[in-house]
């Protein structure tokens, strides 16, 4: 707890009508406000005063659940999957391929159905029971009650001595929603990584100094005004300032930009930056857990907690189909029975009523399209995470780029250069290399030649870097003061908006070398296909505006926005009047693209902003963007007509079922003819790609 702030797990939830009634739980008690999120199964609580955690926990368990102990929800429900597969499909076989007879088979299938009914339906006969006793009915109830109703009934009939039942029915429902409740949870917990792999930016531990002693202690027990020792290599475990005379700091976990950032005493740094030279002492103004980048993974928090979900669809229908088949079932039960006076007749129309709407087709809807939707987008690299934004895909109306790593390719290059003071461009770039030869800094990569590595490498503060090189004291410099200071402005002016360094010697710039990254192959084809599209795009970047102004103009992007911050990348989204894609790649973005309508990640990019988009670019295609928006718009719409399918046939043939003209082996097939529409309807997705 920090802050007055708490997450607590909630395990038993199958709906959101189940985290709003924990939700509604929670908040009657004094002093605690609540906010349940069912896709990440937690509970987020702001508490005004000393709340117990028993008391907590008592609230949830009131309302039915639980709060969890970090068990993996997947690891409870595959046993229960795998053995509801294999026992309803040897029902299935016993009980419908013809030619297959021997004595006691219906017994045999009995036994198979026994352990589904009561191990595998578990889940769906405890969601069940809680949802009655608030008087509320989901597709949960639909399913227990069908399924156990089909068992109890044909039990009845083999204790009487007849061959008939339903066995295979009451195994199947269970099984194939279990399946279809198993991809989803899959595909929920892959889009919910993504403050974990933030975080895991910061170190675990650090080297603390006081009194002189260094020693190893966990990050989270710094506290501001500790300080630390951070070696090359190494990243700073929380805010502080700069206490040594200079530093190389890549900021590129924050800013995503590639170019390094050259501090002085006082200068800030921020957790998760890396020292890129020397040994460097810091002060820290934060602890780990207040931290700049602690402070963007609440806002991650936030953003994925308040995504409309696209479950709550079905549930607003179940709540109230679901009613309405079981008053039809015995509205139908009662009919036959006291006005026909047939009361087995009315006992088997009531049932297939309830097999009927069974929702098994349901149940695989959503995660049928979305396989079939990744399958495919997986074959062009591009594969979509998270269904529950799939429905907003088709409102996009703009597409915003972060710069560096998803329209550039992120690594620096020679530009242009130029010899100064008499010197050969050759010249100068050879010496330049020479200094550089041993470093691993990103001018150094861009500069690299096979050249004589120069001797006695000293560090100018802030500044560059020199060494000996043919007797003379060689500088890789920013732009300062030199004798020829007329000529180097003169090239300066006629440079671009990139970053420029100085080679110099004896006081005189002898060089002028112009870096920067370059754009990344398909950028240009990308711009054309969301243009094409109706789209407008965009581009946002931590970069300065000119640079971005330039990448703008050659891709002709519709607006550029640069020197943002990943707080001003919010800012940004947060004014737009239409719905926006983000694209992404660094862990600077992953704020902006949980909080956009749609985050597109680049799969060489963070692990961090892969976990908080929908959508991942494997390849880092940025052709593959408008692909993506177009397969997910494709997807959405075949999960509506999926649910068209799993509720038309139902709909239909519930009336039918009522008035006895089809008994629970029929409703059984119509029900697994459904399935069958849906899985064909998905798989229809091929033919487009």
């Amino acid at each position: 707890m920090a802050n007055n702030l708490l997450e607590l797990d909630i395990e038993g939830m199958t709906c959101t009508a189940c985290a709003r009634r924990v939700e509604k739980s929670l908040n009657k008690l004094e002093g605690v406000s609540a906010y349940v999120d069912f896709a990440r199964e937690k509970a987020h609580l702001q508490l005004a005063g000393a709340i117990e955690l028993p008391a907590l926990r008592a609230a949830v368990e009131q309302a039915g659940y639980r709060v969890g102990e970090g068990k993996e929800e997947l690891r409870t429900l595959r046993p229960r999957l795998y053995l509801g597969l294999l026992l309803s499909g040897l029902a299935v076989i016993f009980s419908m391929v013809p030619g297959i007879e021997f004595a006691g088979k219906h017994l045999l299938v009995w036994a198979l159905a026994t352990p589904v009914i009561t191990y595998v339906a578990y889940p769906f006969h405890s969601a069940a029971i809680k949802n009655l006793r608030h008087g509320d009915t989901t597709m949960d109830t639909l399913v227990s009650l069908g399924s156990t109703v089909a068992y109890l009934y044909s039990s009845y009939l083999v204790l009487s001595g007849s061959d008939h039942h339903y066995f295979e029915v009451s195994a199947v429902v269970p099984s194939v929603v279990l399946l279809g409740r198993t991809i989803e949870v899959r595909a929920r917990r892959s889009a919910t990584d993504s403050v974990r792999a933030l975080l895991s930016a910061i170190p675990d531990n650090a080297l603390k100094i006081q009194d002189g002693v260094r020693s190893s202690v966990p990050t989270h027990t710094l506290r501001a005004g500790d300080r630390v020792i951070v070696v090359a290599g190494e990243r700073v475990p929380a805010d502080g300032r700069l206490i040594s005379d200079f530093a190389s700091v890549d900021n590129s976990t924050l800013t995503g930009e590639s170019l390094p950032v050259e501090l002085t005493t006082g200068g800030s740094v921020s957790a998760g930056a890396t020292i890129l030279s020397g040994e460097v002492e810091i002060e820290l103004s934060s602890s780990a857990a207040t931290s700049r980048l602690s402070r963007i993974a609440d806002l991650v928090r936030e953003a994925t907690a308040n995504k409309t979900q696209l479950a709550s669809l079905t549930d607003k229908i179940s709540s109230i189909f679901v009613p309405s088949v079981i008053a039809i079932s015995i509205a139908t039960y009662l009919v036959w029975g006291l006005a026909l006076g047939d009361w087995t007749r009315a006992f088997e129309s009531a049932v297939a009523v309830l097999v009927i709407a069974c929702p098994c087709a349901l149940g695989i809807a959503v995660p049928m399209s979305l396989v079939v939707a990744t399958s495919i987008g997986t074959k062009r690299s591009v594969v979509i995470r998270n269904p529950d934004s799939l429905r907003v895909l088709a409102k996009i109306k703009k597409v915003v780029f972060d710069k560096t790593g998803t329209l550039t390719d992120g690594r620096l290059q020679i530009v242009s250069a130029v010899g100064l003071g008499g010197v050969s461009t050759e010249t100068a770039l050879d010496r330049a290399a020479a200094v550089e030869a041993g470093s691993k800094h990103p001018i150094a990569l861009a500069l690299r030649r096979d050249v004589t590595p120069a001797t006695e490498i000293a560090e100018l503060a802030g500044s560059g870097v020199s060494g000996l090189v043919d007797g003379l004291r060689v500088s890789v410099e920013k732009p300062g003061n030199y004798h020829n200071q007329a000529e180097l402005d003169e090239a300066i002016g006629k440079a671009g908006p990139n970053t420029l360094v100085v080679v110099a010697w004896e006081d005189w710039a002898h060089g002028l070398i112009e870096l920067s990254d370059g754009l990344r192959q398909g950028a240009r084809e990308a711009i054309e296909l969301i243009h094409q599209h109706r789209l407008s795009g965009a581009i946002l970047s931590g970069d300065n505006q000119r640079r971005v102004d330039e990448v703008a103009t050659q891709l002709g992007l519709d607006e550029a926005v640069g020197g943002r911050s990943p707080e001003g990348k919010l800012d940004y989204l947060a004014s737009q009047s239409v719905p926006v894609a983000m694209v992404g790649d660094g862990i600077n973005d992953v704020a902006a693209l949980a909080t956009a309508d749609i985050g597109i990640a680049m799969g060489s990019g963070a692990q961090a902003a892969q976990a908080a988009s929908a959508i991942t670019i494997l390849d880092d295609d940025p052709r593959k963007v408008p692909l993506a928006i177009e397969l997910g718009q494709r997807t959405y719409r075949n999960i509506c007509q999926n649910l068209g399918w799993a509720f038309g046939y139902n709909t239909l043939l519930i009336p039918v079922a009522a008035l006895g003209m089809l008994n629970p082996m029929f409703a059984g097939i119509a029900m697994a003819f459904s399935s069958v529409s849906v899985v064909a309807n998905s798989l229809r997705m091929k033919w487009h790609y």
